[in-house]
């Protein structure tokens, strides 16, 4: 059954493949943004972002491509797919152009953030 997102329609499928790649390089993502001890707020997690944008960024162009987004990744020590890539760029791509913008990127830390907080606290509860 289709799922109602920002996007439009989209079904469990699509959804649950894009929340795979994004949670292969979420771990990543939060240490490099500064990790959970500094990233206490929305203000904080959106200058971070803003810092690491600026390094995935490598042509300059205020825009973060698919090829750019892997590198960094691989620098980070994230393997992605081709078909990972574009998952997560499907995500993060809130007006669809093909690239990340600074702005969508800073919105997709803060949920990556969110998402790996509610993953870490709700494994702690469990032990």
């Amino acid at each position: 059954m289709p799922i109602k997102t920002k996007d439009g329609w989209k079904t469990r499928e699509q959804l649950e493949r894009q929340e795979k790649a994004w949670k292969k390089a979420r771990e990543k993502l939060v240490i490099k943004l500064g990790g959970m001890d500094k990233l206490n707020n929305e203000g904080v997690i959106r200058k971070a972002a803003c810092d690491v944008f600026k390094e995935i960024d490598s042509d300059g162009n205020g825009k973060i491509d698919p090829e750019e987004l892997k590198d960094a990744m691989s620098k980070m020590g994230v393997k992605l797919t081709a078909k990972e890539v574009d998952r997560m760029m499907i995500e993060a791509d809130q007006d669809g152009d093909g690239e990340i913008d600074g702005d969508e990127f800073q919105d997709v830390c803060i949920a990556q953030v969110e998402l790996y907080k509610n993953v870490t606290t709700s494994m702690c509860t469990l032990q």
